[in-house]
């Protein structure tokens, strides 16, 4: 590797009986799986373990090859396809530039957030601050146009909008407050949910994300706004702090989630007080028609849902 982070490293008994050279993995073992009869066959390290009887998790259906390993790190990483000669096919790079001579694009651009061409990681829900940071499931990197390959890492592929709710969202509302208003548009059809509780909706219009509450007492005038979390928010969004005859607008001149606390910092001072556990929030997704349903703190929103085995139905809208 071009890089390295020397940290502290992990201390075990007994010691190590063979060299090992650089990038090799390093595996907890665990305790495994007890089978209730001896093995007939040896099988190879990464070798695919799955329950045919399980099928409300995981994959289904009939891959080309089934791939049980080395894990794929959820925040970044590199993937090669290689022919049956061995020549690399297609190559990737996913969240991050790990790999160079991977990712398929031009990368002669340079300056800050000029990193090259990797594709989107799916997954983790990343906002500003400390987390937790909402994990989103059902969250798929795919080619925008199935089968199309522009050899470009950059264009080829998009992560359909995904986010979570930060609040509960009550039956009968035609606004949802949303971790992220990242790729949501007005027109699309969304998923909010799942199983039973899972609806569908149209968004009538897109506004600024976020959704958390005072951490204490604030006073009129206060240009600082001490909060639970500042995940979601950015610099310059419209928010609404309190609710009913209390509640106001302001804008966010800065977000702070240092050593003090996480704070909001607003472009003006607010004109009334406000007690603590107010709720704060971005404008959120207005939608065409009215939830059916209320939906718990942790709901995901979705576009497109991942279809493994079959064509990608990944749309701008």
């Amino acid at each position: 590797m071009p890089f390295s982070a020397r940290g502290t490293g992990i201390s075990f008994t007994p010691a190590s009986a063979f060299a090992h050279s650089s990038n090799e993995p390093v595996v907890p073992l665990g305790t495994g799986i007890t089978l209730d009869r001896p093995l007939a066959r040896a099988h190879a390290i990464d070798a695919v373990v799955r329950d045919q009887a399980v099928t409300t998790a995981g994959y289904q259906g009939a891959p080309n090859q089934w791939f049980g390993g080395p894990a794929l790190a959820t925040a970044a990483g590199a993937m090669v396809l290689r022919d049956a000669g061995g020549r690399v096919a297609d190559s990737l790079n996913y969240g991050l530039l790990v790999d160079p001579w991977a990712s398929e694009g031009y990368h002669g651009v340079s300056g800050t957030g000029q990193s090259g061409c990797r594709v989107p990681s799916p997954g983790i829900g990343r906002t500003i601050g400390r987390g937790p940071f909402p994990v989103l499931t059902n969250s798929s990197a795919g080619r925008l146009t199935d089968g199309g390959d522009r050899d470009s890492n950059c264009t080829d592929f998009i992560v359909s909008p995904a986010a979570v709710l930060p609040q509960r969202a009550v039956a009968g509302t035609t606004n949802i407050k949303v971790s992220s208003v990242t790729d949501f548009q007005a027109g699309q059809s969304v998923l909010i949910d799942s199983g039973a509780e899972r609806e569908t909706a149209v968004v009538a219009a897109v506004g600024t994300a976020g959704a958390t509450v005072a951490g204490g007492a604030i006073n009129a005038g206060a240009t600082v706004i001490p909060v639970a979390s500042v995940s979601g928010f950015i610099a310059g969004q419209s928010i609404m702090v309190d609710s009913g005859a209390t509640r106001e607008s302001a804008v966010v001149a800065a977000v702070n989630a240092g050593r003090t606390g996480p704070a909001i910092t607003l472009t003006a001072p607010l004109a009334r007080a406000h007690a603590a556990g107010a709720v704060i929030a971005g404008t959120g997704i207005t939608l065409a028609g009215a939830l059916t349903r209320a939906h718990a703190a942790g709901t995901q929103i979705l576009t497109d849902l991942p279809t493994p085995g079959g064509p990608n139905r990944y749309s701008r809208r």
